[in-house]
């Protein structure tokens, strides 16, 4: 059975769907690197936050992909200025997830391919994306997808002792 997939601005009532997204996505991190332990504020913040995303959209591109009735996935970027470099204008994905029963079934392509047509529209130059430098599986995923590597951000925990 063929399932319409339709790619859309995401809408508040939306955000309980995505929310439950973003809470399997920043668990995954903190699988991949204990550094990245999700607060217990993590749900609170984030409503908050997509909440101001969509008051400020000329400053994100943050889409769903909408099936037979479910959101089943969502991407969002957002726009950053690089004030020393040409292009001037990035499209910085930072929250990109598929549901698991979504997957291989180009949804994830879907979402990717419309943030960049519409991130190109907004003057944006360059997209990049940021995720656990533990991730193998994203790092492959965005290798074949052409994208390379531009920066590293190293990270340690303050030690009242040191």
């Amino acid at each position: 059975m063929e399932r319409k997939i339709e790619i859309r601005n995401a809408k508040e009532s939306d955000i309980d769907s995505i929310l439950g997204m973003i809470a399997r996505l920043k668990k995954l991190n903190e699988e991949f690197d204990t550094r990245m332990r999700v607060s217990p504020m993590m749900e609170e913040n984030a409503r908050n936050h997509l909440v101001d995303v969509m008051k400020h959209h000329e400053d994100y591109v943050f889409l769903v992909a909408e099936i037979a009735g479910k959101t089943g996935g969502f991407i969002k970027a957002d726009i950053v200025h690089r004030i020393y470099y040409d292009p001037e204008k990035e499209g910085r994905i930072s929250e990109f997830y598929v549901m698991p029963e979504f997957r291989r079934l180009g949804v994830g392509g879907m979402l990717l391919n419309r943030a960049k047509k519409i991130l190109h529209s907004k003057g944006v130059g360059l997209i990049a994306v940021e995720f656990p430098s533990q991730n193998m599986i994203a790092s492959n995923f965005y290798r074949k997808l052409g994208f390379v590597g531009l920066t590293s951000i190293f990270g340690k925990e303050t030690d009242s002792q040191e």
